[in-house]
C-alpha cells in the first residue's frame, strides 16, 4: 500500500527505507503501533485486546509477541508496572 501510494515498486522503497532509517518498513510500523499502545496502557482503562485492534493489530497473540519484542515485557505488564 505504501509503495502504490508513493508510486514506486514495493522492492524499492523497502529498500531505500531500510538504507535511509536502518530499519524495515514493517518493524518501524510495528514500533509506531506499540508507542501509541503504551500511551493506552497508561493513560485508559480498556482491556488490552481493544487497545490491540485499536493500534492496528489484527491478532492479539501477535500484538503481545511483537510487544515484548520491543519492549522486553508483555503489554500486562507493562500496564501493571505503573501500579
Amino acid at each position: 500500500m505504501l509503495a502504490s501510494n508513493s508510486f514506486c515498486n514495493a522492492s524499492y522503497l523497502s529498500c531505500l527505507f531500510k538504507k535511509k532509517t536502518g530499519v524495515n518498513i514493517s518493524r518501524y510500523v510495528n514500533q509506531v503501533r506499540v508507542e501509541a499502545a503504551k500511551e493506552l496502557l497508561d493513560i485508559t482503562t480498556k482491556c488490552i485486546t481493544e487497545i490491540c485492534f485499536e493500534v492496528g493489530f489484527n491478532d492479539s497473540n501477535y500484538f503481545a509477541k511483537v510487544f515484548k519484542q520491543i519492549t522486553a515485557m508483555t503489554p500486562k505488564e507493562y500496564r501493571n508496572r505503573q501500579i
